[in-house]
């Protein structure tokens, strides 16, 4: 998130804390997403009589049992396990690598808040103008599910526990992993690619990547490009953040897949993913996302 001239004077690039110190932290945050959100998602599963196992599982059989769940209740189950990698970060950045709490989401004068905003705006723009014509030309695709007593309680859940889960993510990769990455001096092109391998690589767990992984990684792996690269322009998460939240809210709202990673109580459904189309539009996000935002130039080093 720096947005340094290509030879940065000292005293404008951040402290970078003992390596030691962001290992160890590293390290802690991982166990503790692990350990605590298992217990999270157990609590969760027992308290609305889930399947703990089926939630788990990405096979065929616990999807099929997962989607037989009230979507708000599964849901809930899943994404509260994502609170510890929201907060375990925030108080290890605060307390063992020593730095000052906002500069974790943003090292710029701007409101933070704004750039959300503007983040989920132009992102909620770019798949609705992208949607639309698919779903005009291939509607036999789109099947409509809408369903008010399940829709209504998801909305309260996908409108709280999404923003949560998914700023978890960033913090975690364009906060606590980003920070480490840059050092001034190097490439935002190499800082992105990096951020957004190591973002695709932990969603091949999802059960919607399956087969050839060539793709999957490339449509995963362009977004955390694109979301790396705007935070390293703009000194900020915050754009990250709002396009973040607006993919997945809009993903579990209006249009998801029978194959989706979260069990959601959308208005359409639609077949298994086709990872051709969704690689090619991710890969096109990359362009209009950073020129809509206004971060193609900046003072990084290319």
């Amino acid at each position: 998130m720096s947005d340094l001239p290509e030879s940065p004077t000292p005293e404008l690039i951040p402290a970078r804390p003992r390596l030691w110190r962001w290992i160890l932290g590293t390290f802690i945050i991982l166990i503790s997403w692990l350990a605590i959100g298992a217990i999270l998602t157990a609590a969760s599963a027992a308290l609305f009589g889930l399947d703990l196992l089926a939630l788990a599982g990405t096979d065929k059989e616990s999807l099929a049992i997962v989607r037989g769940y009230e979507p708000w209740q599964a849901a809930s189950a899943v994404l509260i396990s994502f609170l510890p990698l929201l907060l375990v970060p925030i108080l290890l950045h605060r307390y063992l690598l020593k730095r000052p709490l906002r500069e974790l989401f943003t090292r710029s004068n701007r409101s933070f808040s704004r750039e959300v905003l503007i983040g989920a705006a132009i992102m909620s723009l770019l798949l609705v103008v992208t949607g639309i014509p698919d779903f005009v030309f291939n509607n036999s695709s789109y099947a409509w599910s809408f369903d008010a007593a399940r829709f209504i309680p998801y909305l309260v859940i996908a409108l709280t526990l999404i923003p949560i889960q998914t700023t978890a993510e960033e913090v975690f990769y364009r906060g606590w992993i980003q920070q480490r990455l840059e050092n001034g001096r190097r490439s935002i092109w190499l800082v992105s690619l990096l951020g957004g391998l190591l973002f695709a690589l932990p969603h091949m767990g999802n059960p919607e990547v399956s087969g050839n992984l060539l793709l999957p990684i490339l449509g995963y792996g362009s977004t955390g490009f694109m979301l790396t690269w705007v935070t390293m322009r703009d000194q900020s998460m915050g754009l990250a953040v709002g396009a973040h939240a607006a993919n997945n809210i809009l993903a579990g709202l209006l249009v998801s897949s029978s194959d989706s990673a979260l069990p959601a109580a959308s208005i359409w459904v639609t077949p298994e993913i086709q990872w051709g189309p969704a690689a090619f539009f991710s890969v096109l996000f990359i362009p209009l996302f950073i020129w809509l935002t206004g971060k193609w130039k900046g003072k990084v080093a290319l």
